[in-house]
């Protein structure tokens, strides 16, 4: 079998599954003689910048995937112009792109981009983008109108989410020295996320350190 495939799932929040959109990718690909060469999952904004989603890109170029194969385009990007910069890049390598919910491919047969799925994925984009402008809009509409009739918003002090405890392959990989890029990519977690947990190892080093210094405890006394 030659057609290599990539297949990409993406959520946007941790409380999101894959599940769904990994069980029919993997029916699309054996109905149509696809061999998956790599399974990639991962949870991150659709409307970040190509700068922050050069991992995917990285990672595609490494499982040697001849097609790139999601559910829908709006799994790919939200963003017009960081989802063509990403297209673009994945068709300089050669990689086509395949979105389940159109079925039509990104690239024709002698590797030259296809007019017709690019038109559909240009105005599918720009869709995606304006839907998200619009619930930003609304979102913040409704923060407004909260507080104006004097809501209080965000979590109720004291209640900060332990990320340590919820994450521990997480934390083993930033103990371990792991970079946070890698650690996103080990991990299958937004980078954005990794910073939070770092940060917040950081912050718990800094508190165990004031107690250390105020109660005159040392570390093995502690074990």
């Amino acid at each position: 079998m030659t057609n290599k495939a990539f297949i990409y799932c993406r959520v946007s929040t941790e409380k999101q599954e894959t599940e769904r959109q990994l069980r029919d990718l993997r029916d699309y690909c054996k109905r149509n003689d696809y061999e998956i060469v790599q399974e990639f999952e991962e949870t991150i904004s659709a409307t970040k910048s190509k700068k922050q989603r050069q991992h995917l890109i990285d990672a595609v170029r490494k499982s040697k995937a001849k097609y790139f194969i999601a559910d829908d385009i709006s799994r790919f990007s939200r963003n017009v112009k960081t989802g063509l910069e990403i297209k673009d890049e994945l068709h300089e390598m050669g990689v086509c792109l395949v979105f389940i919910q159109t079925g039509m491919k990104s690239l024709d047969e002698d590797g030259t981009p296809n007019a017709i799925a690019n038109m559909v994925f240009v105005t599918l984009m720009n869709v995606y983008e304006m839907e998200n402008a619009t619930k930003i809009k609304l979102i913040k509409s409704g923060l407004r109108n909260a507080v104006a009739k004097g809501q209080t918003l965000g979590r109720p002090e004291g209640t900060t989410e332990n990320l340590i405890n919820k994450y521990p392959k997480v934390v083993k990989l930033l103990q371990n020295g792991t970079s946070i890029r890698n650690t996103a990519l080990l991990s299958q977690k937004a980078k954005s996320l990794v910073q939070r947990v770092k940060t917040q190892m950081a912050e718990n080093e800094e508190a165990r350190k004031q107690i250390d210094l105020k109660y005159g405890w040392s570390n093995k006394e502690l074990v």
